[in-house]
């Protein structure tokens, strides 16, 4: 998909009909019809206006918008379903609240349809929600010839559908967790990093919750300098593990970023960074051998971290590298290539973490197909879904794309805040805290019902084997996203996702 050369124009009004100002408009994209970013662009925007190159085939269109009465998320407009036809709205000007209100309806009327074959029963909330959708609809539809006021009713829509969607596809998960038989080897998992140093209670609150445990093996800490290796912190972790039988995962064996590249090895050339990294893996997946069998083997190679700016190619062959490596250092190693920002926004910017992208840039759906396309053996999908920024509807709809590439699917890094107290953090994690769930700053409530809804839909889902929470304690990777806090006190959060795992046998 490329540009088509010509531009289609938006206008966009807030839920009370006035204009949204330029710069919440700055995070506007068109998209493919997988609802990723096709090519690097970036949006012209003016008081309640956006301009968008149009790709030269049918697209969708994206936008963050806060919409009253449900939060603010990215929304999407996508004609319906089938998607804009370039040749049709070329010169035009939508009016977006409408568009997103439609093909939102659109959306969750479809997937009701598929409930109503599989017999699954809705709730009397979602057929409100969804009727009030509809007719709010209708009453946009009607005031076209008056821009503001056909947004505003169509914004009301739009909350309305955005809750109706959420619900529907919770509900259908617990219809269907209710109908199948439990999970035994669903892996509850975190990182286990705070462990010896926040000692026993550390330990017994996190088996009492989760069976599953993630690995450091980041190459800078593990390698400082070269040949000199140090797994004394992983074995430290290991003593814990085993004793209490959790199942164990090592992350990640190569990691383009500056906690995965010691010092030693900045400036080397692609055939000297891979026989380094074949030579790392081979060593700490031979040396854990049957204790440690699972090991995500290469991290957000997708354009997102890129240090050494390989090309699309030379990264395709290193995961390739990765995966043989260590199938060769152990016949029974399952092989997880994993990635982050999975809708792929960085695409649309043109920039990974800290640096421009080289190249077009690819999605992590295409650098996935790649791979696979390529022959690279591996047993399973990671994501790491951190503040999504869109709505659980949305979220399934995601989930069920990368299910559809036919592994079974980890989700490999996960978090959600518990409060909206100000956190002397990485600016790049506290930015996210903008995206408020239901209208509202985050709380230990909010990430609660977060957090069941999101494990359901999950678990309901029978190609992801794995959900991972990062981190378990407070200070966390996102400003209070821990299952329990500094002082190791459970939160909501932990509880109800303990008895929800216990409901489910």
């Amino acid at each position: 998909m490329r540009p088509s050369g010509e531009k289609v124009r938006m206008e966009v009004f807030g839920g009370d009909g006035t204009p949204v100002s330029a710069p919440e408009l700055a995070e506007a994209m068109v998209l493919d019809m997988e609802y990723m970013p096709p090519f690097k662009h970036k949006p012209e925007v003016g008081t309640g206006e956006v301009r968008l190159p149009m790709p030269d085939a049918r697209f969708a269109i994206s936008l963050p918008l806060a919409v009253p009465g449900f939060g603010s998320v990215h929304v999407y407009a996508d004609n319906g379903g089938p998607g804009y036809d370039p040749k049709e709205v070329g010169g035009a000007s939508l009016n977006f609240c409408l568009e997103a209100a439609e093909s939102r309806v659109a959306a969750v009327s479809a997937a009701e349809r598929n409930c109503q074959e599989a017999n699954a029963d809705l709730s009397s909330d979602y057929q409100h929600r969804i009727s009030e959708a509809k007719a709010l609809l209708d009453e946009a539809r009607a005031k076209r010839s008056d821009a503001a006021a056909c947004a505003s009713s169509a914004m009301s829509s739009l909350a309305h559908s955005l809750h109706a969607g959420e619900m529907l596809v919770v509900e259908r998960a617990r219809a269907r967790i209710a109908s199948t038989p439990p999970r035994p080897g669903f892996l509850f998992g975190c990182n286990g990093f705070r462990y010896p140093e926040l000692g026993e209670k550390y330990a017994r609150l996190f088996g009492d919750l989760l069976n599953f445990v993630t690995l450091p093996f980041y190459r800078a800490r593990a390698e400082p300098e070269e040949g000199r290796r140090d797994y004394s912190r992983v074995e430290r972790i290991l003593e814990w593990t085993t004793r209490d039988g959790l199942a164990v995962k090592g992350h990640p064996l190569i990691f383009f970023c500056r906690s995965g590249i010691p010092n030693w090895m900045e400036g080397r050339s692609y055939e000297q960074v891979a026989k380094a990294q074949r030579d790392y893996i081979l060593d700490a997946v031979g040396r854990f051998g049957d204790r440690i069998k699972m090991w995500d083997i290469i991290n957000e190679a997708h354009d997102w971290q890129n240090d050494f700016e390989f090309t699309e190619e030379q990264l395709v062959e290193i995961t390739r590298l990765a995966a043989d490596s260590a199938r060769e250092a152990n016949p029974e190693a399952i092989r997880i290539v994993n990635s982050c920002c999975t809708w792929s926004e960085y695409v649309a910017r043109g920039r990974g973490y800290r640096r421009p992208i080289p190249g077009p840039g690819r999605t992590v759906l295409r650098y996935l197909r790649d791979v696979i396309a390529a022959g690279v053996d591996f047993e399973a999908i990671g994501l790491q879904m951190y503040y999504p920024e869109r709505d659980l509807f949305e979220i399934d709809r995601q989930l069920e794309r990368f299910c559809a590439l036919g592994k079974p699917v980890h989700i490999t890094e996960l978090g959600v805040s518990s409060s909206a107290e100000p956190v002397k953090h990485d600016p790049v994690v506290d930015v996210h805290i903008k995206r408020q769930w239901h209208g509202h700053p985050w709380t230990e409530r909010d990430q609660a019902d977060w957090v069941e809804a999101y494990y359901t839909v999950c678990y309901a889902k029978p190609s992801v084997q794995a959900v991972t929470w990062w981190d378990f304690c407070d200070p966390a990777f996102i400003p209070h996203g821990g299952f329990v806090d500094a002082n190791l006190r459970p939160k909501e959060s932990y509880h109800r996702l303990q008895e929800l795992i216990g409901g489910w046998g």
